[in-house]
């Protein structure tokens, strides 16, 4: 059930930062719709570089608190 959580949190986590560098994008191009900005290839680039930072953090923190 450890293991569930943690990944869990990592899929999680992992989603929202997806999400976050989505909006950043959306929000700083003027002419690509929301669903365009999350699946551009820069926002995929940014997630493949840093998007698995945030999730790891989590993750290690979730795996510590349940321990």
């Amino acid at each position: 059930m450890k293991a569930t959580k943690t990944m869990l949190a990592f899929v999680v986590t992992s989603l929202i930062t997806w999400l976050f560098l989505g909006s950043l994008f959306y929000l700083c191009s003027g002419d690509l719709s929301f669903r365009e900005a999350c699946t551009h290839g820069g926002v995929a680039m940014l997630m493949l570089l840093f998007g698995w930072i945030p999730a790891v953090i989590v993750s290690m923190d979730v795996d510590e608190k349940i321990a």
